[in-house]
């Protein structure tokens, strides 16, 4: 069936209506632009959200930063407490050697009996094991710091000897939990509150399809075609120029519950943030918790623990000059040796323990990167 290549206006109808050109093949080019006016706010909603979410990105590489000086100081830490315990199992295993070497020479003079030297022997090779293991162990986390570092594994060595931390006594202070006020301020919470804002957005993005949508539209272009049989330039090809502007409504009145449901979903999700925001500031009140607590009971540790080793190495003496007059057996002297070696152990690992909770409780209090 013919058509016109433009609208009819009566004008064109009553002047000459044989004239307009028709055609049966149309084509047509054009340009159009189509702009939404009113979508039920959800625009503004879905760009809302994509700053919060901007916000969360942010917020979650401030973390994982923290998060990774918090490792790389842990490491460091437990590296030095290791190396510190080498140390003393060094000093051990001299102290060891040289009983070692008193009683076999005791024994050449008959002054002791063969089982003292084997139980000196066995106390001695078992503190050359503990030395070895100390020494693995070390290696095998400087290797844990330097790929943490980005370090390549043949490059470990280039760590050379760590800086041991300068902590004087002084300094090893007990601490309350009064972090109440600091806490409103942490990235992990803001971070919860920006989940729940996004998914509230999101939800009310959700609630636009309720709405109407209300949108402009224009367009500008030609059409063209050969003029059909029954006009009277027929075959002559003709354009006509177009262009055309509206507003348009659309309202999905019936859908059979699809928004209904969209939004309940969106809703649910909102819910499960505000849940999440909840279980993480409880989570963060209890971690914050445990770090004051083992940062005190380090700090006990370590003063009972120096009070032993002054007691236990006073022990020792005594009993190394009960040995050498002939007054106890062995049994005693590697006692009480042993006592005190464990004492200095158990002082290293609290000064360093102390130290571990304290970088705890920065993470926590996301203090890390300032220090």
């Amino acid at each position: 069936m013919p058509r016109t290549l433009s609208p009819m206006t009566p004008a064109t109808i009553g002047s000459n209506p044989g004239a307009v050109a028709t055609t049966e093949d149309l084509f047509t080019t054009a340009l159009t632009y189509k702009v939404k006016l009113f979508t039920g706010f959800a625009n503004t909603h879905a760009i809302e959200a994509s700053a919060l979410q901007k916000e969360l990105v942010d917020a979650a590489l401030k973390l994982s930063r923290e998060q990774l000086v918090y490792n790389v100081k842990t490491l460091y830490v437990n590296i030095l407490s290791l190396m510190a315990q080498k140390n003393a199992q060094t000093a051990y295993v001299t102290s060891l050697q040289r009983l070692y070497d008193d009683v076999s020479r005791e024994l050449q003079l008959g002054r002791v009996a063969r089982i003292d030297q084997l139980k000196a022997a066995a106390e001695l090779k078992n503190g050359r094991a503990r030395h070895t293991q100390l020494v693995a162990d070390i290696s095998t986390l400087k290797g844990a710091l330097a790929n943490l570092l980005g370090i390549e594994p043949r490059e470990v060595k280039q760590l050379g000897q760590l800086q041991d931390l300068e902590l004087p006594p002084e300094e090893i202070l007990p601490v309350e939990n009064n972090f109440s006020d600091h806490m409103a301020g942490l990235q992990r919470l803001h971070s919860s509150q920006l989940a729940v804002q996004k998914d509230n957005e999101l939800a009310e993005k959700t609630r636009g399809a309720l709405y109407p949508q209300v949108s402009l539209s224009a367009s500008y272009g030609f059409n063209f075609g050969p003029n059909d049989s029954d006009n009277i330039n027929s075959g002559n090809w003709e354009n006509e120029e177009v262009w055309q502007a509206g507003l348009n409504l659309e309202w999905n009145i019936f859908d059979f519950g699809s928004n209904r449901s969209k939004i309940q979903k969106a809703r649910i999700i909102e819910k499960q943030s505000r849940h999440e925001r909840t279980k993480i500031e409880l989570a963060l009140k209890h971690n914050i918790e445990e770090a004051v607590i083992k940062i005190n009971t380090a700090i006990s540790d370590y003063d009972s623990a120096t009070a032993e080793v002054a007691l236990t190495q006073e022990t020792a003496d005594i009993e190394q000059l009960r040995f050498d007059q002939g007054r106890t057996d062995i049994n005693d002297l590697l006692y009480a040796q042993a006592r005190n070696f464990m004492a200095q152990s158990r002082s290293i690992n609290a000064i360093y323990n102390y130290q571990t909770a304290r970088f705890y409780l920065d993470y926590l209090l996301e203090k890390g990167e300032q220090q």
